[in-house]
């Protein structure tokens, strides 16, 4: 698959933790800096670092170009973007409020503000942002609509109230993984056999959307083992399930976390990436030649 975003990037420690990128400029951000300073200067240069998933300098870039017209939807609507996309929770729902105030796209903007309910573990409110959107959205978006009120019902510990709208032969477009995760959810496929597929997935973003979603299914009783197969393919990284798995990793660890400098904790969480992807290998290895 070929990923919207450039080759050289940023990693997740980086942007979760606020840390230095470390890579250079791509020309792209080098052409946006020289450009006058301008609304569309800050939206290229946005852009553009968020190609490199240097997140963080984007909403700094974004940020500036609001300082001169501070209602501009386009410009708010990237920044509650990158706000989600770097787990500031609360900033990325003030932007998305904001943005419907301004006539955003009302489904895009509820499912994100339940995105990061979800991201801070706010499941009530997360629940009730996705049941606001689901009748809004049509099969494409509702299919991902429902796989998140899914999940967020589970930690709730209540019903998946929206998992009854689900069908074989929904119209899902691209969003092929959370219907994967549904099809289990709803008993269509039982969870030992998509766990088996998933084993032939060579898609990262895929691979973690459907595994994401089969973290909280009842009879799962692998999750730890999972969390370490999930973590070891951070090759999309940006992607909603994957943040949800760093995320829920680095909250398991906010006992140390909390006594921790920024670069301890980032190093702490890398490490942990890191070993999960090794004892995933292990693993791997070890049935290969068995």
């Amino acid at each position: 698959m070929e990923y919207p975003f450039d080759d050289l990037h940023a990693g997740v420690e980086s942007q979760i933790m606020n840390l230095p990128a470390g890579i250079p400029d791509s020309d792209a951000v080098t052409q946006a800096k020289a450009l006058p300073d301008s609304v569309g200067k800050f939206m290229s240069l946005g852009k553009a670092l968020s190609r490199q998933l240097r997140y963080r300098e984007a909403i700094d870039a974004y940020t500036e170009g609001l300082k001169s017209e501070p209602e501009s939807l386009p410009l708010l609507r990237l920044r509650a973007g990158r706000y989600l996309t770097t787990l500031q929770n609360d900033l990325a729902i003030a932007d998305f409020k904001k943005c419907l105030s301004l006539g955003a796209d009302k489904p895009d903007c509820l499912y994100r503000i339940g995105l990061a309910h979800y991201y801070a573990g706010r499941y009530a409110q997360a629940i009730e942002m996705f049941e606001d959107c689901m009748p809004l959205c049509d099969e494409e978006m509702g299919i991902a609509v429902m796989y998140w009120h899914t999940l967020s019902a589970a930690r709730a510990k209540k019903p998946p109230a929206l998992l009854k709208d689900y069908h074989p032969g929904m119209a899902v477009g691209h969003h092929t993984a959370y219907e994967k995760a549904m099809q289990v959810w709803s008993g269509t496929t039982p969870l030992p056999a998509m766990l088996q597929m998933l084993e032939d997935e060579k898609d990262d973003l895929e691979y973690g959307i459907v595994l994401y979603g089969l973290l909280q299914y009842p009879d799962c009783d692998e999750q730890e083992c999972l969390y370490e197969k999930l973590l070891s393919r951070g090759g999309f990284w940006p992607s909603f399930a994957y943040l949800a798995a760093w995320n829920d990793r680095s909250r398991a660890l906010s006992p140390v976390l909390q006594t921790a400098t920024a670069s301890e904790s980032a190093a702490m969480l890398a490490i942990s990436a890191l070993a999960a992807g090794l004892s995933a290998y292990q693993k791997a290895t070890v049935r290969d030649v068995e």
